[in-house]
């Protein structure tokens, strides 16, 4: 079996607790997708390479980080690989990855974005359950970027949020001529 590459830009699902005495904040810490993993037993057949790309709330992710992912994907051995993201502006990096990509030509690379909506460190967090379907997802897929959250996988550029935060299919709008 090939080897996935697990990337780390950071987000709800790598947040901690604040480390320091008079912190107020959850601070990003180590990937969480190390403790995922370790909870959900993969097969042994699926061998993972965890790296931090960077540790950044969603909404502090630049395009310069941005570009980071695009080098870090286009030159990685791996051709499948999963990105934990957080969930603000989880669709504008692939968007942003997507176009990059297929300006530079790349077609052999699949690339799935997950997050979550609370911690992995809180009990009741949907990260395994993310992270799961991310892994089956970047497996069964073909070349591109997609997403993987509430239990849907579905192209970059076929995936919204609804009201509720909720990672939705986009739907699609129909002109009528009279």
């Amino acid at each position: 079996m090939e080897e996935i590459l697990i990337l780390q830009m950071g987000g709800t699902i790598d947040k901690d607790y604040p480390r320091t005495k008079a912190g107020y904040s959850f601070e990003v810490g180590e990937p969480a997708a190390r403790r995922i993993l370790a909870r959900l037993r993969p097969s042994r057949s699926i061998i993972t390479k965890i790296e931090c790309l960077c540790k950044k709330d969603s909404l502090d992710v630049t395009d310069e980080d941005r570009s980071a992912l695009l080098e870090k994907v286009t030159a990685a051995t791996q051709s499948r690989l999963v990105v934990t993201h957080g969930t603000d502006t989880l669709i504008e990096t692939a968007t942003f990855l997507a176009n990059g990509l297929k300006e530079r030509g790349v077609t052999s690379k699949t690339v799935v974005f997950t997050g979550s909506f609370s911690p992995e460190k809180f009990r009741d967090s949907d990260a395994d359950f993310n992270v799961g379907v991310a892994l089956g997802g970047v497996q069964a897929s073909s070349p591109g970027v997609w997403v993987a959250m509430n239990g849907i996988l579905l192209a970059w550029d076929r995936v919204d949020r609804d009201d509720t935060g909720q990672f939705v299919p986009r739907r699609r709008s129909f002109a009528v001529t009279v």
